[in-house]
């Protein structure tokens, strides 16, 4: 409990200094036994106690002039951690069944738990094949966004293909109106860039030159496996020789600050995002708004009810005429 106005405690010894000096000078005032005699009889322990109780209550009316408080509940009004724009290649490629049930929905998976970890930073997610595109600006409710990510599906996109320079440069357009002190774009991909009007490399140095790192993480086994239906409606499985420009991702890491990885199955790809939570830790300022709850009226009304009570018991109730 916190008390806003606390000095009015310093009120509290004047009043019982005044309250029992007060006593003390009407005791003076009684000069014959014959009075006494003739003045209403109170039992000594009832008039004390009316006493107390009178005192009591003015103590409770000066606690309700310091204005207890109890903190309710503490509400952050501004807040700063990192802003981070995830880019999602959601091509065919990424429907390979090398990653079970596929390399799409273990990343999926895996971002969602990412997500789950950063609650005080801003995130955005941009889908990429042959074009990128804007799925979630950057926001702190991250509800809506683990339920857009959900969402995302091969036929998000109508154009096949892996843009890479398209999509670093869309993350940079999301970030390049924050005020963090830390910007990242995280971009998952399994293939190569072959679409797209924007070089990856000129994106990078784009990138470079916002101070926006950029972690590149390359997903999938050194083969493509796709399932196909027969002309039987039996589900077969095709492997095929596959890969991505890893160069390419190294050399986009390294221009920027951050880091290459490479995932072959979805254990590594979980500990690569733990590797880049531990990377980036969120170091923010944050106000805030601490909301209280008021007892200066328990107290005030407690106080009321005990002075009068006390003057009750002392004057009336106690008396005895003889």
């Amino acid at each position: 409990m916190e008390l806003a106005s606390w000095y009015f405690l310093l009120l509290i010894p004047l009043v019982i200094y005044l309250f029992f000096r007060k006593q003390k000078k009407s005791a003076l005032k009684f000069s014959s036994v014959k009075l006494l005699k003739a003045s209403a009889k109170k039992d000594a322990f009832k008039h004390k106690l009316g006493k107390f109780l009178t005192v009591a209550g003015l103590i409770f009316l000066i606690f309700a002039l310091t204005r207890p408080q109890l903190q309710k509940e503490t509400i952050p009004i501004d807040q700063k951690g990192i802003d981070i724009a995830i880019a999602l290649d959601i091509s065919s490629s990424m429907s390979s069944v090398d990653f079970e049930p596929n390399r799409l929905e273990v990343a999926r998976e895996t971002i969602n738990e990412f997500i789950r970890g950063r609650t005080n930073d801003r995130i955005s997610l941009i889908i990429f094949a042959g074009t990128a595109h804007t799925r979630i600006p950057l926001t702190l409710d991250h509800d809506i966004l683990t339920q857009s990510l959900n969402e995302v599906s091969f036929d998000s996109l109508n154009r096949d293909g892996t843009a890479i320079g398209m999509a670093i440069s869309v993350g940079l357009n999301r970030l390049k109106k924050s005020d963090s002190d830390s910007k990242i774009i995280i971009l998952l991909t399994d293939g190569d860039n072959n679409a797209g009007e924007i070089n990856p490399y000129t994106a990078s140095q784009l990138a470079q030159d916002m101070g926006v790192k950029i972690y590149t993480i390359g997903v999938g086994s050194d083969r493509t496996i796709v399932e196909v239906t027969d002309i039987f409606g039996r589900v077969r499985r095709q492997a095929y020789e596959g890969g991505f420009d890893e160069e390419l991702l190294k050399q986009i890491a390294q221009d920027t600050g951050g880091q290459y990885f490479r995932a072959k199955d979805p254990k590594a790809l979980e500990q690569i995002f733990e590797t880049i939570d531990r990377l980036e830790k969120s170091e923010f300022e944050r106000d805030d708004f601490i909301q209280y709850m008021e007892l200066y009226v328990v107290f005030a009304i407690t106080g009321l009810v005990l002075l009068l009570l006390g003057i009750f018991f002392d004057k009336y109730y106690y008396t005895k005429i003889p």
